[in-house]
């Protein structure tokens, strides 16, 4: 099995990651989805699908804390406006 996670490895590194467009999900600032093939976390760009940042990464954590934090004050309002 290791080496078909390093032949899919060698496939991105060669061709690009293959996102999984049907698996992104909105933080509150971006999409974000996973590579298909080698299961990298992936961030959309203005031109296309990107590896992350470490920057990123910060950025996506505080967004899907102040998402938690606003669906819990706000209870069902967010759902009716």
């Amino acid at each position: 099995m290791p080496q078909h996670g390093a032949v899919m490895n060698i496939l991105c590194k060669m061709r690009g990651h293959l996102p999984d467009r049907g698996g992104a999900r909105h933080d509150g600032q971006d999409y974000w989805t996973a590579c298909k093939r080698c299961a990298a976390p992936l961030i959309r760009d203005l031109d296309g699908w990107r590896p992350p940042t470490d920057h990123d990464v910060r950025a996506h954590g505080l967004n899907l804390v102040e998402q938690r934090g606003l669906s819990g004050s706000q209870g069902g309002d967010a759902a009716s406006a």
